[in-house]
């Protein structure tokens, strides 16, 4: 059995979502180098669209059909303008990083995922190589069009490799906070289904552009797939060597939702 770590760059972490389409290059290639240090287990890396795509999402709809053929075309262009910048880091560093575009591997219904082709995933693993996915449209059987985060696609392949031999050592969310907090603004250490509804009141979603729900939906995300037995570790990607703390298996300032 293959062991696998899914992590995933937050939009919040790796682009300014106070100010449209501006990356933070020198960020994702801190994480990048911390990254590079990990040896002999095998990645999938996705990483989210932040003021890219969801500022044009927005403005065009794609959650559940979109207003124009031209609006979800600019919508489906901003994420491989993020994707580009992303990829260019990994490999500028020395990764061997393979884009994967989550739109050519799903289709949905009504948002449920209905077919896919992660065998495309499972054979750039085998490979040795570090599949790349992301925040995308994904075209969809009744609402036209559909978006999934890029925690949303990480799940579903999560789900897919653990049926096919891998074992999921853990998630990593990489984000700009230490974890969730409380109402006093304080991290939750845990969150497991039991303690979730009494501590869902204090997570708000950000005001600013984020058209797959925000914390909230990561969440959530991290409780479907924690029924798997997988562990998510919401981490802080400001502070210089937490991801490397999360990689490790060390403690962090921040959240496991189990």
């Amino acid at each position: 059995m293959k062991n696998i770590i899914l992590i995933k760059f937050g939009g919040s972490i790796i682009t300014d979502k106070n100010t449209p389409y501006k990356a933070r290059s020198d960020v994702i290639r801190r994480l990048a180098k911390e990254l590079k240090k990990i040896k002999d287990i095998s990645i999938v890396l996705s990483h989210g669209v932040g003021s890219f795509a969801h500022t044009s999402a927005k403005k065009f709809g794609g959650k559940r059909g979109y207003k124009s053929k031209w609006g979800i075309a600019k919508v489906a262009h901003d994420v491989m303008d993020i994707n580009k910048i992303v990829m260019d880091v990994l490999l500028e560093e020395g990764l061997p990083a393979v884009s994967l575009r989550p739109m050519s591997m799903m289709i949905t219904d009504a948002g449920k995922l209905k077919n896919n082709l992660f065998e495309i995933v499972e054979e750039t693993l085998n490979q040795g190589l570090i599949p790349v996915v992301y925040g995308d449209v994904i075209w969809d059987k009744k609402w036209k069009s559909t978006i999934y985060s890029g925690e949303t696609t990480l799940n579903e392949i999560g789900i897919y490799l653990s049926k096919k031999g891998f074992k999921v050592d853990k998630i990593i969310q990489v984000g700009e906070t230490n974890g969730v907090y409380d109402d006093k603004g304080k991290t939750i250490p845990s969150i497991n289904r039991e303690n979730w509804k009494s501590i869902e009141k204090y997570v708000f979603n950000s005001k600013r552009a984020d058209v797959t729900g925000g914390m909230h939906h990561k969440i959530e995300n991290a409780l479907h797939i924690a029924k798997k037995g997988i562990k998510t570790w919401v981490t802080n990607g400001v502070i210089n060597q937490e991801f490397s703390h999360a990689l490790r298996g060390k403690a962090i300032h921040g959240t496991i939702i189990q």
